[in-house]
């Protein structure tokens, strides 16, 4: 055997260990995508907020039965501090939207502590007289002093109430509906409590929030009233905007109470989180818009379906330059039916672990393929 031949030899045999190398690594990828995949939670956190920045549904124009008051700088002028709101201030907000015909009043603030004494009796009076119409935040987190709490509860009495808290991910995003604590008096949320208001009658809220986009027609997702322009107006005036609806009421103060949400990748924006309780709202009244996501088996059965698959394509026909059946053309596939599925049919499917799982199998099928060529050609010579 010549030098040249015998060098060609080595760099065969080098690529051969090469590809089972490389199929190897590829199948300990595989099998280490169905051990850890909260591994890369993070990375699906990030393929669903695209999704949901981009496709999800977008009404013809501002949501029929959902309004929100916001309390702004400007509607504080009156008084010599911005917060806690001035609680007679709140009484006349929540007085306006009675009379304007609201079918029900959200308020997204919580009462731990008295403020004016004056001011709290007013809002006290208003809270008792219209209670078969409100629903008031609750906040109990286990750090909340004793009395605190006893004075929150003696506030709310037996109006309705719901949480208010919102679930804030690691990265600071929400994406989720939040738990109240096991031990906590209120175990509802405030949407879910005002959602009844609007015919929802579900035991549990679905886990995922289901963002709306900006309407077709440019107008914001919620009609929103400023406070100050709410009281100013004439009654008849505000009936003809909130006659019938879920009226929200809370805080727009610059800097606070916002949040990142998947909508952010669209406008760089964080939400008002009475915002965000609007979202989770008409979510419910609507009825037909919830997410579902993959259980844990069912996660598995998919992934294993994709990487067999990918694993059968790249082995048959790694070779080739095209077929209907390749796997790049399959690959694109997939990709389609992981976005008409969040499009249509409003399913999750866990993106970045398909990807994964699908990119272990081709490489596996593919780089095997090429060490069982070599070793047939090394039988045959």
């Amino acid at each position: 055997m010549t030098v040249s031949a015998r060098m060609r030899l080595q760099g065969r045999e080098a690529g051969a260990w090469y590809n089972a190398a490389i199929c190897l690594g590829a199948l300990l990828g595989l099998v280490a995508l169905f051990l850890v995949p909260p591994a890369l939670l993070w990375a699906e956190h990030w393929a669903a907020d695209w999704r949901t920045a981009w496709l999800s549904e977008r009404l013809p124009s501002s949501h029929p039965k959902i309004a929100i008051i916001d309390i702004n700088e400007k509607s504080l002028e009156p008084y010599p501090y911005l917060v806690p709101f001035n609680r007679g201030f709140l009484a006349d907000i929540i007085d306006a939207v009675d009379k304007a015909g609201a079918r029900a009043i959200g308020l997204d603030f919580y009462f731990t502590r008295d403020t004016e004494k004056a001011a709290d009796e007013k809002l006290v009076a208003t809270v008792r007289r219209l209670k078969n119409k409100l629903v008031l935040g609750a906040y109990e987190p286990g750090w909340l002093e004793p009395e605190r709490l006893s004075y929150q509860y003696a506030f709310i009495g037996d109006t309705p109430a719901g949480y208010i808290d919102l679930r804030i991910e690691r990265d600071h995003v929400i994406r989720y509906r939040s738990d109240p604590p096991d031990e906590a008096r209120f175990q509802e949320s405030l949407s879910s409590r005002l959602a009844r208001a609007g015919g929802w009658k579900q035991e549990e809220p679905p886990d995922r929030i289901a963002w709306l986009l900006k309407p077709a027609d440019g107008q914001p997702t919620f009609l929103s009233i400023l406070a100050h322009d709410l009281l100013k107006a004439a009654p008849e005036e505000n009936a003809k905007l909130l006659k019938d609806r879920i009226v929200l009421i809370g805080g727009a103060l610059f800097g606070l109470d916002r949040f990142w949400t998947p909508l952010s990748l669209r406008d760089r924006k964080q939400m008002p989180g009475i915002e965000v309780h609007a979202h989770m709202l008409a979510e419910l009244i609507d009825g037909d818009r919830s997410y579902a996501e993959l259980g844990p088996y069912a996660t598995k059965a998919f992934l294993l379906v994709l990487a067999v698959l990918g694993f059968t394509l790249s082995l048959r026909f790694h070779e080739r330059k095209f077929d209907f059946l390749d796997w790049r053309v399959v690959s694109f596939g997939v990709i389609a039916v992981d976005l008409l599925s969040f499009k249509f049919v409003h399913l999750v499917l866990p993106f970045t672990l398909a990807s994964g799982a699908w990119i272990c199998a081709v490489a596996a099928g593919t780089h095997m393929a090429r060490a069982l060529a070599w070793i047939a050609g090394r039988r045959k010579a």
